[in-house]
């Protein structure tokens, strides 16, 4: 699952499997709040990755992946930022 991280700060990003919703990891669990969600430290990929596979083979979350924040803690890519808010554009 891990790519090349480059931040300093990432949150822990997957798809709900039941629903297929976009849910970030939390103290309690998986939540559809960025708000909620833990920051994470390049230094601590190791554990939430194992999180992650723990929760996938549990059948709960499916594609987990590490959202990088920017230095104000706001989640820097366009893709993930979609993920979060939906599109960006009205159709």
């Amino acid at each position: 699952m891990v790519k090349k991280l480059q931040g300093e700060a990432f949150l822990l990003s997957a798809n709900e499997l039941r629903t297929g919703k976009v849910v970030f990891f939390t103290k309690k669990g998986w939540s559809s709040s960025t708000r909620e969600a833990i920051k994470i430290k390049a230094d601590e990929i190791n554990k939430y990755e194992e999180i992650s596979i723990r929760e996938e083979k549990k059948c709960k979350i499916v594609s987990a992946k590490f959202v990088e924040l920017d230095d104000a803690g706001n989640i820097k890519t366009l893709r993930d930022k979609i993920r979060n808010c939906g599109i960006t554009i009205k159709i």
